[in-house]
């Protein structure tokens, strides 16, 4: 069913309504200040020598926060004008990839739609990730010998030794629940250090390799205790086996 010509004068009202009150609100920001430049003009500063850098990154993030809602209103006016144009035509209200109808709800709820819901081009979110994320993380991440058979002492463990002592993160900072000890938050503090394998830790030999010794310290207790609950498993499948 098709609308009416009543239809197409509600929805076009309602959406040339939208564009005046978008283009009157950028034009009452500036455009969100996308014509300024970051930061001196926007905080009517001569220099950022002086300035905090968590000061600067606050003015980084409104200024992102600006970049984005312009986009956003800029996409809105493309789509509003898409709609339109459509209007004109006489196309409005049928979906562009299937030649249905779009339902009249979804055109109040989004009147600049060209698509059912079916076929509309925003199915997903997108999952890119900001690019100053590949800059962020711990600098050995680049460094790192994990996906390699490697057991010399690398950048990573070189961090792992240090990070043991104290950082700058504070416990707000992670969020993996297995780490109850925050002596242990800090990246891969579960990772052995100085050896591979867990009985490494408390097995000695002499030189030659023959007059061999187990130490009992804590990872030698952590590795019985570990045995014994492979055990009590071991066991407890076979009696569900039985």
């Amino acid at each position: 069913m098709s609308l009416t010509s009543q239809e197409m004068d509600y929805f076009k009202q309602i959406l040339e309504d939208r564009k005046k009150e978008i283009k009157e609100m950028r034009e009452r920001n500036d455009s969100f200040g996308s014509d300024t430049e970051f930061p001196k003009e926007s905080t009517g500063e001569l220099s950022n020598y002086d300035n905090h850098p968590g000061d600067l990154g606050t003015e980084l993030f409104e200024k992102e926060k600006d970049i984005a809602l312009n986009d956003l209103h800029e996409k809105e006016l493309e789509d509003i004008d898409a709609a339109l144009k459509s209007i004109e035509n006489g196309e409005y209200g049928v979906c562009k990839t299937c030649g249905k109808d779009i339902i009249k709800d979804r055109l109040e709820a989004i009147p600049s739609t060209l698509y059912c819901k079916e076929h509309t081009p925003d199915q997903h979110s997108s999952d890119d990730r900001p690019i100053e994320e590949a800059v962020a993380g711990p600098d050995y991440s680049r460094r790192s010998n994990d996906g390699e058979d490697a057991t010399f002492f690398d950048a990573e463990d070189t961090w792992q030794s240090v990070a043991k002592y104290g950082t700058s993160e504070t416990p707000s900072d992670f969020t993996d629940p297995e780490k109850e000890d925050y002596n242990e938050m800090y990246e891969d503090s579960d990772d052995d250090d100085g050896y591979v394998k867990d009985y490494e830790g408390f097995v000695t030999t002499d030189i030659t390799g023959n007059q061999r010794n187990v130490v009992h310290n804590r990872k030698h207790e952590e590795y019985e205790e570990e045995l014994d609950r492979e055990e009590e498993r071991q066991l407890d499948r076979d009696k569900y086996d039985n």
